[in-house]
């Protein structure tokens, strides 16, 4: 069934087999360890104390961070999305004992003291480009200041204030001495000197004309000049320092594994203290309650009884209401598209799973929108044989078969419209015109010299999922004993669609007129007298059974929106046609043209497959969460997670 049925259970044991119980549980991984709500048992419970693992927790991460930011061998840009994990044996993790202390002490060690170069880097950059502003100054920068009887500074205006700033210190006297120096861009350095009496006439000239002494960052030694090669050179220094540090960083890249292991085995250890504390204890027994897979448990009692007789398993069905954990198990097909459900939301227990409904009309729908022979052999051969080179993850790999199976869709639909590669086989040498033959004995329907029967058809397809939608709302509330609501409102919009469609039917296969109106008159009828049921006065029940007629607009609009389909499918196609034109105009030229357009032309397949596929999943995703969803479902479950070693980087065997 596509949800496992699950059990709640309780193992009730002797104290003593705590430690071994929970040791058995993480290896089997069947039992999800929760509480059961509104239970609880006096007696004693032992603080579980986990806050020396998560600093070793924390500081393994610190390191594993450190040594993937200086590595030298930096991974591949597929191996940064799809690592490879380290594959152990399951001994090998549980004895794990890696003393990672003093690789933390040593890589904290290197990071402070490369973040210290990196700060004075930063500071003596800083130091030079401002110095970068005086480098024409000949006046060693200790002599600017003030003595018993002068005070120098060095000013920093635009050109045209020289002028009015001398004019201005002439007014005030002759106790003063300036001398004007080049300074990058369009200002020049104005090197003052005065006298201390002058110093009152100063600071009003200076407020006059705007400016302002420039104001050193440090007591730098001689001239700005021979200053900044002095810092040059310290910046030398750092860099070769930072360098040896670097170097050094990258011999504790042997202990990657060794970390890797490390941090998952702690992580894994963690999870146990973390699940201690939901087990409930007396003075001399545990109980460890949660939830297992009904098929589940006749290999969780095997188990145990291999630890002796002091435990007693209790097993009972889920109650209703109760909040009980998903586990999907759909058929080796329907199972690659549960990333369709996961990324809307998990189905609630008592709910039916969507993948099944889904699946087939996904499948079809993102065939119609790529629409391409070629491009779906190639979006195939990626998602079936990907996985295999990768070594992805399980929930990875069922992606990118969600993707090869889109990709058989699309070499369908491709087949049936007349799509490979656009119509680029339609213009393939003699030599290759059975190829061309073979290709249009197999088209039913031209989209682009005939587009209206695929847009019938993607609207025919809309309602029919707009209709299983109905049918399966109708069967959800009928299991919920909602009888009234199952036959008035689903059976009932249900049976007024296909009413609808077989009028218009009727009006082009004379088989259905006798019954096509009467059926249509009928189900209306129906409509009114029951939707309107809530109202206790008759008229306003009437009333409002009418008004509910206008909600076939909103289904109107439904499967209007699946003409996306035909246009998403038309778009691609002619995309493609569009590269094979430019690659013949492009190839046309002498010379290297072959080239050039056989680049073109491919850079614009490319594109278009790329664009094409990520248009077909976000279309037809769409479609199945806005249009179809709505009509039955409601998520919020939560996923069946048992208690099991959790690894990062680690594959246990």
């Amino acid at each position: 069934m596509p949800i496992s049925s699950m059990q709640r259970v309780s193992i009730v044991a002797h104290r003593k087999k705590e430690a071994e119980i929970l040791t058995l549980l993480q290896d089997l991984g069947v039992l999800e360890i929760a509480v059961e709500e509104g239970f609880t048992l006096e007696g004693e419970k032992p603080p579980v104390a986990t806050e020396e693992i998560e600093r070793t927790l924390g500081e393994i991460r610190y390191c594993l961070d450190f040594l993937e930011r200086y590595r030298q061998d930096k991974p591949s840009f597929l191996e940064s999305f799809f690592p490879k994990p380290l594959e152990v044996t399951k001994e090998e993790f549980l004895q794990c004992r890696f003393h990672h202390s003093p690789v933390y002490r040593a890589c904290a060690s290197l990071e402070e003291q490369l973040n210290g170069i990196r700060t004075a880097l930063n500071r003596l950059m800083a130091h030079l480009e401002f110095l970068s502003r005086f480098e024409h100054l000949p006046i060693p920068l200790e002599d600017l200041g003030e003595t018993r009887y002068t005070r120098s500074i060095l000013l920093e205006i635009p050109p045209e204030k020289k002028a009015h700033l001398e004019s201005k210190l002439q007014e005030r006297g002759s106790l003063w001495f300036c001398e004007t120096f080049p300074s990058r861009g369009r200002n020049v350095v104005v090197f003052l000197v005065v006298h201390r009496d002058f110093l009152p006439h100063l600071e009003e000239i200076l407020q006059e004309i705007g400016a302002t002494p420039v104001v050193l960052p440090q007591a730098f030694e001689g001239t700005p000049r021979e200053a900044s090669e002095r810092i040059r050179v310290r910046m030398a220094e750092l860099v070769r320092e930072r360098e040896r540090l670097l170097g050094k960083a990258v011999l504790y890249a042997r202990f990657e594994r060794d970390l890797k292991l490390a941090h998952d085995y702690y992580a894994s250890l963690l999870e146990r203290r973390r699940k201690e504390q939901e087990i409930l204890h007396t003075r001399e027994t545990v109980v460890i309650s949660g939830w297992v897979r009904a098929e589940d448990i006749g290999k969780l009692e095997q188990s145990l009884k291999a630890l002796g007789n002091e435990w007693v398993l209790f097993v009972r069905n889920p109650q209703p209401g109760e909040n009980v954990p998903i586990d999907l198990r759909n058929g080796s097909w329907t199972r690659n598209f549960e990333v369709l459900t996961r990324l809307y939301g998990l189905p609630n227990y008592w709910e039916l799973d969507p993948t099944p409904f889904l699946a087939p009309f996904f499948f079809l729908f993102f065939g119609i929108c790529l629409g391409d022979v070629i491009y779906g052999l190639i979006l195939a051969l990626l998602g079936f044989l990907a996985p295999g080179f990768l070594k992805v993850p399980e929930g990875t790999k069922r992606f990118f078969h969600m993707l090869g199976w889109g990709g058989v869709a699309s070499i369908l639909v491709g087949m049936g419209t007349g799509s490979w590669l656009g119509d680029t086989f339609d213009y393939l040498p003699k030599a290759l015109r059975a190829v061309t033959s073979f290709k249009r004995s197999l088209t039913i329907i031209d989209p682009i010299t005939n587009p209206l029967p695929m847009l019938i058809f993607s609207l025919l397809l809309g309602l029919v999922q707009v209709l299983v939608g109905l049918f399966v709302s109708f069967v959800k509330e009928w299991r919920r004993k909602n009888y009234a609501s199952a036959i008035m409102d689903q059976l009932g919009w249900f049976a007024f669609l296909l009413a609808i469609v077989a009028y218009i039917g009727s009006t082009q296969f004379a088989l259905l007129k006798p019954f096509a109106l009467p059926f249509l008159v009928g189900t209306a009828l129906f409509l009114v007298a029951t939707q309107g049921r809530q109202k206790k006065n008759p008229v306003m029940r009437v009333l409002s059974g009418i008004l509910s007629l206008y909600g076939v607009i909103s289904y109107l609009g439904d499967v209007l929106s699946y003409s996306r389909l035909f246009a998403l499918g038309l778009s691609s196609s002619i995309i493609a046609i569009l590269a094979r034109t430019l690659g013949v105009l492009f190839g046309s030229s002498p010379y290297i043209g072959w080239l050039i357009g056989l680049l073109v032309a491919l850079l614009f397949n490319v594109f278009n497959l790329v664009m094409s596929s990520l248009g077909a999943f976000v279309h037809s995703a769409r479609l199945q969460y806005v249009e179809f969803f709505t009509k039955f479902y409601e998520n919020g479950g939560k996923e069946f997670q048992p208690f099991s070693y959790r690894t990062k980087y680690v594959k246990v065997q």
